[in-house]
């Protein structure tokens, strides 16, 4: 997946560095696609709004050779507003194609958590670490 979901709204200190948040004002500067949805100034910023790309879920089953895949580098898929049938389609995508690798990263914990037991963890997702 070539980034399912972009943008993102700051949620703990972690977040005062966000180098997403950064290179998205950048990409929305240069007329990229994905970013040209604005965040809320307190929260997020220019180009980073929280916005779901569907048709970037088919992007991996085009992939030739193995790939280690960063699934959400410029997003956060546990958001609150990422519906949950997103995100299981994420982790859809992920069980039907384990030749890839997938990192899933997470400062949203708490809905990780609640969320949890409606996915479907394939066994290509290897380890789950709360930041």
């Amino acid at each position: 997946m070539v980034h399912p979901t972009t943008g993102c709204d700051r949620v703990s200190e972690g977040c005062d560095n966000c180098y997403a948040l950064t290179l998205a004002k950048r990409l929305k500067a240069v007329g990229s696609p994905k970013y040209q949805a604005d965040g809320d100034p307190r929260t997020s910023g220019p180009g980073f709004g929280l916005t779901l790309h569907p048709d970037a879920l088919r992007v991996p089953y085009g992939w030739k050779s193995p790939r280690t895949v960063f699934v959400n580098s410029m997003s956060g898929l546990f958001h609150a507003r990422v519906p949950l049938d997103y995100v299981r389609r994420v982790f859809e995508v992920m069980a039907d194609t384990p030749q890839h690798t997938y990192q899933v990263l997470t400062k949203r914990a708490r809905r990780l958590r609640q969320v949890a037991g409606h996915l479907e963890w394939p066994d290509n997702l290897r380890s789950i670490r709360q930041a």
